[in-house]
């Protein structure tokens, strides 16, 4: 009796004993199964899959709560993990051998594992009383051939499976319709999932891997100058054309920028205010600076764009410049084409109308005088249009001589012109007029077929005065004409300011 109940107590505590170390040995076994998954989860930092790692695990009775941590954050956990010496699975990098990047932290549901295996152990003992030890055994050998011996397969399966390379797990045809089988369904589910996604990661690796070099070798053999900089300056690419373009004015692209550039600029202190302000506003900022050749003392024009960007929490700045040194050129003889007379080198009658214009929406007050030259007709007849032209341009330098140099003069048509004088008396305006009736009449010398001719003309004046005659140019125009004529038909060679 006493040899029973010490053998009741052994078998007891051994039942008991090898309870504990099956749930401990279930938990290490559950915990390498979802190791693999763990991985990719913590890899991808990807908390939905954590989730359902992490669920998978405390549905165990076994487990009580459980965490999952990823390289930087807690990726996954259990409302009832609390414990400070949980049972550690190491996560390692799939890719790279050796590297961790993150651990799962199981908590194991003591209370439990303790009261089933005193229940079991217990149960053990009556049952061994009452001669069901064969059946016991029977048991036990039915549990390892239906649960244990078909998780150990499973396991033996995962571990030589190599993610990414289309391998599955064979459930075995006893299995199919249990829990086993579903168990392996869903790990077979797990790992076409994560092949998917390595597939996916793979054709993005490779789609990056080719825009990055269509966008090197568009950045590189562009035409257009372009740079990219830190926002502190630091310029970190640059492509052929703008090398060649900053190298040929002289400018140090070992400098920050705009630095570099201002040490060139004629406007240094400008093209810093216009840097900061794109960089402080974060806008697109365009502006043309002009710039002097170091190299050839020239002066060149530059077009420049910056555009801010971000990447990785960086802001980086994208400036683009063209030389328009050419185009500013063609602007100003086109400009000097549109609004100057080529025969004299005065204002031709549309250059005078913006002026004019100008002066009238500034309410600038001033006297305008038409002048209409006498007897020019007979000059052209007689000594041909070389002689008029050679004539006009002797009366143009005649007013440019006694006008003043904040005065129009201007050419208005055929032997007509149009002097504009601001801020100018009434008074002030008559002795202008006199002056300019008598230097017109100065003797030009002329040749022609080796002889001498002295030419002479003279001129008819008409003046009005804003605001006092008109408030538009076309009717200021007017009448100065309408005075111009009044001596035209009288006397010549005079003035006559418009009569209201």
């Amino acid at each position: 009796m006493v040899f029973a109940l010490i053998y009741a107590k052994l078998h007891y505590s051994n039942v008991f004993d090898t309870e504990m170390q099956r749930s401990n040995n279930t938990i290490l076994q559950i915990g390498q199964t979802v190791s693999a998954t763990a991985s990719i989860a913590a890899y991808l930092e990807d908390k939905d899959l954590a989730n359902e790692v992490l669920n998978g695990l405390v549905s165990n009775d076994v487990i009580l709560a459980a965490q999952l941590n990823g390289q930087q954050s807690v990726l996954a956990k259990s409302i009832l993990y609390k414990t400070e010496l949980p049972i550690t699975f190491v996560l390692s990098n799939p890719f790279i051998i050796g590297e961790q990047i993150g651990a799962i932290y199981i908590e194991p549901n003591t209370i439990f594992i303790e009261q089933s295996a005193q229940t079991l152990a217990l149960s053990s003992v009556q049952t061994l009383l009452v001669v069901i030890l064969p059946m016991l055994v029977i048991f036990a050998i039915l549990v390892y051939a239906l649960i244990t011996q078909p998780l150990n397969y499973l396991s033996c399966q995962l571990a030589k499976i190599s993610p990414g390379k289309g391998q599955r797990i064979v459930i075995p045809a006893t299995h199919r319709h249990s829990e086993i089988g579903t168990i392996s369904g869903d790990i077979n589910k797990l790992l076409s999932r994560t092949e998917t996604l390595f597939l996916q990661e793979r054709s993005l690796r490779k789609d990056i891997e080719r825009f990055e070099k269509r966008f090197r070798l568009m950045f590189e053999k562009s035409s257009s100058p372009t740079l990219l900089v830190k926002d502190k300056g630091d310029i970190l690419l640059i492509n052929e054309a703008a090398q060649d373009l900053l190298a040929g004015l002289g400018i140090d692209l070992e400098e920050r920028f705009p630095h570099a550039l201002g040490k060139a600029c004629k406007t240094p202190d400008i093209l810093y205010t216009f840097t900061s302000n794109s960089i402080n506003q974060k806008q697109v900022m365009q502006s043309e600076f002009e710039f002097n050749n170091q190299l050839t003392l020239e002066t060149v024009w530059l077009n420049i764009i910056i555009i801010n960007t971000e990447s990785d929490n960086q802001s980086y700045l994208q400036v683009f410049i063209n030389d328009i040194t050419m185009k500013k050129v063609m602007i100003t003889q086109l400009k000097q084409k549109a609004q100057f007379d080529t025969l004299t080198g005065l204002s031709n009658r549309y250059g005078a109308e913006l002026i004019l214009l100008e002066w009238l929406d500034q309410q600038r007050p001033f006297s305008l005088m038409l002048l209409d030259l006498d007897e020019f007709k007979p000059i052209n007849d007689i000594h041909g249009h070389n002689a008029g032209d050679s004539m006009l341009q002797h009366v143009a330098q005649q007013l440019q001589l006694n006008v003043r140099t904040d005065d129009l003069i201007c050419r208005w048509g055929g032997d007509e012109f149009l002097i504009a004088l601001a801020n100018i008396t009434e008074q002030e305006t008559k002795d202008l007029a006199t002056t300019l009736s008598k230097v017109i009449t100065t003797p030009m010398q002329y040749y022609k077929s080796g002889q001498e001719h002295t030419l002479i003309v003279s001129a008819s004046l008409g003046i009005a005065r804003y605001p006092d005659h008109a408030n538009t140019l076309k009717t200021l125009v007017e009448c100065a004409d309408i005075a111009m004529y009044t001596i035209k038909r009288t006397s010549k060679n005079s003035f006559a300011f418009y009569q209201i």
